[in-house]
């Protein structure tokens, strides 16, 4: 069976939109070279082939002379879906999957064009897909996915291994590649759940070739393509030059509650605690809130400045009230675009979705509209977001809404925003779970279900089932990201809607000095002691262990 590693490179730039550092060096040698180096370790390999813009083809080749890998200059230009999965990975890129809409990791760097040209050209049987900057790729767990489909026969057209970003490739046969290439389907295809074709998890059939349970479980991305990513690959290479999958894992977990940023890396703003639902039950809205806001614009401005230091950022336009209801909300569309940050995400009832909110969010590529109905039928609707009267506006406005929200785009020729329906399960409405989840999964594309929650014991428990698990860890959000109240100050955490435990004020502090500040290091600290009273909040808290 004859092999070829295949890498899709750019030296200007990557599919999330952040700055290529494939020429750059770690520790001395330039990225795209270790990754060459990586995969030609893979004993099975006959050659590796590195797809690079035709223009690119001569620093390419300079960049890479002596490595073995025969680089192959290409015109192909972006695939059909490269927005869509832009912006919808930009949550999850620490994960190989769980991107919206089913999207993976494998289809960031998986032109399948582009590969089924190489693998035809080369006249392989299989390729296998490694990212460009995945600098400590595991060769010895490829050299398994290899024997797996090689054991398994041509029943397997598809190996891969659960792992953080960057630890393992893809294994696709080239037989499957000219089906996909024919389709015009990405790789998260074979990944997704399809409502009207439901097929066995990838995961849990012979295709997927097992890991250990650290490596599964470890949550870090091992991709040179953005700066979190390099300054964390730095620093697991200074400690191990050579590492693999198992070692990098384990040096990830400690990190991960080692390790805090000069910024986190999500930041939730409320803009208004105005809302057309105060009486919604399954979140605190209205008197539950103390009146804030609208929030100063200059407050903003400062936030998405900082934020956009990084490259990765993401904000959250949320909180305990209505984005669309803030007077200036296409105008903090357009600062937070100027500014650079990477994500934005808007979330919403979805009744205020006028036709010149739509076009805002569209002209200032906003990335997600998170749209909260809580139900399926209208008469649930109803009952779980204003009981006890008649809605102005109910759920037939809202999908009409949406609806315009997916023509205006499609007119405008634009993926995003990627329109996700979220529902928050609860004893009212699991029965509505699965009806919702199909039902907008075939309409929208993308879905989300969250978990109802009593907010550390300040509202009644609609939960259906409890979900932490024991024993109690450290919160995993406290060094990730952080929610900024409509008056200005910050909360450490979203559980605090009536921001009685904020830990700094952005009318006083930058967003850096209150990550770094007393407050939030003494909470930390107290969670990794595993001293859970620090606060009221912490101490009646189910929701810790939340990504």
């Amino acid at each position: 069976m004859r092999i070829i590693a295949a890498i899709q490179a750019d030296l200007e730039a990557t599919p999330l939109g952040t700055r290529s550092r494939l020429s750059e060096e770690l520790r001395g040698i330039p990225v795209l070279r270790r990754t060459v180096e990586r995969a030609r370790a893979v004993s099975s390999i006959e050659s590796a082939f590195v797809a690079c813009p035709a223009g690119q083809y001569e620093r390419c080749r300079r960049l890479l002379d002596g490595a073995g890998a025969e680089v192959r200059g290409h015109d192909a230009g972006a695939p059909p879906w490269a927005g869509l999965v832009r912006s919808a990975r930009k949550w999850s890129l620490d994960a190989w999957r769980g991107g919206l809409g089913g999207t993976t990791v494998f289809d960031e760097y998986t032109d399948c064009r582009i590969i089924e040209g190489l693998a035809r050209a080369a006249k392989a049987d299989a390729v296998l897909v490694v990212a460009p900057g995945a600098v400590v790729f595991d060769p010895q767990l490829a050299e398994r996915m290899i024997q797996r489909r090689i054991s398994e026969g041509d029943e397997v057209r598809m190996t891969f291994a659960t792992t953080p970003p960057g630890l393992s490739g893809i294994l696709l046969d080239t037989s499957l590649l000219e089906e996909l290439v024919r389709q015009n389907l990405p790789i998260g295809w074979l990944f997704g759940y399809q409502p009207d074709s439901p097929r066995k998890d990838p995961i849990f059939q012979e295709c997927c070739v097992e890991t250990p349970a650290a490596v599964r479980f470890a949550h870090g991305r091992l991709i040179a393509d953005t700066e979190r990513s390099m300054r964390r690959l730095a620093g697991l290479l200074s400690v191990h030059e050579s590492p693999d999958a198992p070692t990098a894992c384990a040096w990830l977990l400690d990190q991960g509650v080692s390790s805090i940023d000069p910024w986190p890396r999500e930041v939730e703003i409320e803009l208004t605690t105005d809302d057309p639902y105060p009486q919604a039950v399954l979140r605190p809205r209205g008197e539950r809130v103390p009146s804030r806001g609208p929030l100063d614009i200059r407050i903003l401005q400062r936030v998405a400045q900082e934020m956009a230091a990084t490259d990765d950022s993401l904000i959250v336009l949320g909180g305990f009230g209505e984005p669309l209801r803030h007077p200036e909300f296409a105008s903090i569309l357009s600062e937070l675009r100027w500014a650079g940050v990477f994500g934005v995400c808007v979330r919403t009832a979805g009744v205020d979705l006028t036709d010149t909110a739509i076009a805002a969010m569209i002209e200032h590529r906003v990335d997600v509209l998170n749209v909260l109905f809580d139900a399926w039928s209208p008469d649930l609707y109803q009952r779980l977001n204003d009981p006890g009267r008649e809605l102005d506006r109910g759920l037939d406005s809202v999908r009409a809404a949406l609806d315009r929200v997916c023509a205006m785009r499609a007119d405008r020729r634009s993926p995003c925003p990627v329109v996700v329906p979220e529902l928050t399960k609860a004893r009212e409405n699991v029965a509505e779970l699965e009806a919702f989840y199909d039902g907008w999964l075939r309409s929208v594309g993308s879905v989300c279900i969250g978990a109802a929650g009593h907010f550390a014991r300040q509202l009644d428990d609609h939960s259906v089932m409890k979900m932490a698990p024991r024993p109690r860890t450290a919160c995993r959000r406290l060094g990730s990201r952080c929610l900024v109240l409509a008056d200005g100050r910050v909360a450490a955490c979203d559980q605090d809607f009536k921001g009685r435990h904020t830990v700094g004020n952005l009318n006083e502090q930058s967003l850096a000095e209150i990550w770094a500040a007393a407050a939030f290091c003494r909470l930390r600290d107290s969670h990794q002691r595993d001293e859970f009273d620090v606060t009221p909040l912490c101490a009646a808290c189910d929701e810790w262990h939340r990504p």
